[in-house]
């Protein structure tokens, strides 16, 4: 029985081999069959082989990819740079447009200056200004901003000149609450570094009708700060012993000076034009008609 199966065995294998290696007609259409009938199993392990390549073998260089992302983190770097330099120049560019178009309309004689130098230990007391002497600024002049009052100047040298902040206290302005006939002496009072001082408005009158949020001007008088300059609104109003007291939160942001204005305490008179003459209509002259004389008397 063993024989026999060998034997069979041994018959197709001679036989498989005749139909792959004979080229007669019919061993070649017998081997197309046989083609048609594996091809898909033959494509399906192609792909599978290609897979398998592909995942064993890596088409970038690690070194490569790390070089280009470092090229890529400097290069994003690089853009937000750029990004925020372009920032910075659209601000100051606003600021100096806010600056040309507030000293236009300005009803002052006014200088603008831009801020250079403050310290922490006074950063709510004193600034320095690159305006001075030799750039028309004089001592005790008020200077502001288009938020209000900032204070008035101290020393003074060639270009430079110290600013005393109205959150000091020693810069003192008489002042006046709105909607009301009420009028004391604004100053500053001490406070922390980290905190935003308030002002103080003293010598009201007990129970004045003064509202919270009313806005504090300045009155004019003492003749140091023009009229009409706005200060700060209230918070708080307080009956003190002989008189009454109001808290005042400042109009200007203090903490955020860049550009200021020195006011020459001198208001710039608006000329109007002269009209010319109508058509048809002489102009008058300056001349002064001379008296006719007077008529004789007759002697009696």
């Amino acid at each position: 029985m063993r024989k026999f199966n060998l034997l069979a065995l041994v018959l197709f294998v001679c036989g498989v081999v005749a139909v792959f290696t004979l080229n007669t007609p019919t061993t070649l259409r017998i081997q197309q069959r046989v083609l048609e009938l594996f091809s898909p199993f033959i494509h399906s392990s192609s792909g599978v082989d290609h897979l398998v390549n592909a995942a064993a073998t890596p088409e970038l260089d690690p070194v490569e990819v790390a070089r280009n992302n470092e090229q890529l983190r400097i290069e994003v770097q690089r853009l937000r740079i750029v990004a925020q330099k372009y920032n910075e120049l659209i601000d100051e560019n606003n600021q100096l447009r806010e600056v040309v178009g507030f000293k236009r309309a300005s009803p002052f004689q006014i200088t603008p200056a831009r801020v250079v130098k403050r310290s922490s230990s006074t950063w709510w007391n004193t600034l320095l200004i690159d305006k001075g002497v030799l750039d028309g600024i004089g001592t005790d002049s008020p200077v502001i901003t288009d938020q209000g009052l900032v204070g008035k100047t101290g020393k003074l040298a060639p270009h430079l000149a110290e600013v005393i902040l109205l959150t000091d206290e020693m810069c003192r302005v008489s002042a006046k609450v709105e909607g009301t006939l009420e009028q004391g002496i604004l100053s500053g009072e001490r406070a922390g570094l980290d905190m935003r001082p308030n002002l103080r408005l003293r010598f009201l009158s007990r129970n004045a009708p003064i509202s919270i949020g009313a806005n504090v001007y300045s009155s004019g008088e003492g003749g140091v700060f023009p009229a009409n300059l706005l200060l700060g609104r209230v918070k708080m109003f307080m009956n003190q012993d002989l008189s009454g007291e109001a808290i005042v939160e400042p109009a200007v942001d203090f903490s955020n000076l860049e550009y200021v204005f020195v006011v020459a305490m001198q208001e710039v008179v608006q000329t109007a034009a002269p009209v010319p003459p109508a058509e048809g209509v002489e102009e008058k002259t300056n001349e002064v008609a001379t008296p006719a004389p007077a008529a004789e008397v007759d002697s009696q």
